[in-house]
């Protein structure tokens, strides 16, 4: 089985004008746009599809909050839809139209499956210059008129019940554990992908959506994103930061589709070498921040542990 990520994010709004003009301007490229919905597609094949919320296409909701109706992950092969469509079939209902899969997981998020012809990216030579170490003779650093998202990196929801959430999808879809936060969540990438996190399940009491990565090249494109969307209108709660237990850029803006999207730059790509590691979640989850959030209003707690052997559950490894 070879899983290659998010194949496309399908979204239920009730302000298709508004949710439109937000991803406009975040820099993605509509392919199609009418009454209906709008599609808008990365270069490396991925898309973003908006539907109104009354559409009867979209699966049921399964959360009051608003955001994305339907994960679509993109496989490698026919052969290998044709594997997980069997595979499901055993003890949920799946059904197959245009050649996607659809069908929910076990915590009741709609997910479907598809054929994902995956592009590869290119991105602008960084050459950083540093005290004892110049790189970058009689030339500007790459400069940027707009973000302009070239890949999916990963998805989140809150779920009630993290350890069955993730069972499944190590077990059933041979998702990779790469890292876990104590009491918080378990982070997983697909097989077929090397980025640190494709998926994250954050606990929650009930499933929930709640935001988005797109991959950019630098951290000046991660602040010429935030500055465009700034001047329109659009707000973060916590501005620019970059995490440790992923090493990753963020900027998180609201999305009026529901949760946030967040420009990521600079993320830790993995093999199947890599150990999962336990982290403290105020340590993990900043190395450094815009705004300090409430978590951090106090020192973290410096504590990672690389897990050997078996992985524990997140539940037993939250009582520890």
């Amino acid at each position: 089985m070879s899983m290659l990520g998010i194949e496309s994010l399908v979204y239920g709004v009730d302000d298709l004008e508004t949710c439109a003009r937000f991803y406009d301007d975040f820099g993605l490229s509509a392919e199609r746009r009418d009454a209906k919905g709008v599609d808008y597609r990365l270069p490396e094949g991925s898309s973003i599809k908006l539907r109104l919320n009354d559409d009867p296409a979209l699966p049921p909701r399964y959360s009051r909050v608003p955001g994305v109706r339907e994960v679509i992950w993109g496989v490698d092969s026919a052969a290998t839809l044709q594997r997980v469509a069997q595979s499901l079939e055993a003890d949920r209902k799946v059904t197959q139209a245009d050649g996607t899969l659809h069908t929910v997981d076990d915590q009741g998020i709609p997910i479907g499956f598809r054929v994902f012809d995956r592009r590869p990216v290119e991105s602008k030579p960084l050459l950083e210059n540093s005290p004892g170490k110049v790189v970058r003779w009689n030339q500007h650093r790459a400069w940027y008129r707009r973000a302009q998202p070239k890949v999916i990196h990963h998805c989140v929801f809150g779920v009630p019940d993290i350890d069955k959430a993730v069972a499944f999808y190590t077990k059933r879809l041979g998702f990779r554990i790469t890292d876990i936060s104590r009491g918080l969540g378990v982070f997983m990438r697909c097989d077929g992908r090397n980025d640190h996190h494709n998926l994250f399940f954050l606990r929650s009491d009930a499933p929930s959506w709640h935001h988005v990565s797109f991959g950019v090249d630098s951290i000046d494109e991660v602040m010429t994103g935030a500055d465009y969307m700034q001047r329109r209108g659009w707000t973060s709660d916590l501005g620019i930061g970059r995490h440790r237990i992923s090493s990753t850029l963020f900027y998180y803006i609201k999305n009026p589709a529901g949760g946030q999207s967040e420009y990521s730059a600079d993320t830790d790509y993995l093999t199947d070498d890599w150990k999962p590691r336990l982290w403290e979640p105020r340590f993990g989850n900043f190395h450094w921040v815009g705004t300090v959030p409430e978590m951090l209003k106090n020192e973290p707690e410096w504590d990672v542990t690389v897990l050997e052997g078996p992985i524990p559950s997140f539940s037993e490894l939250s009582r520890r």
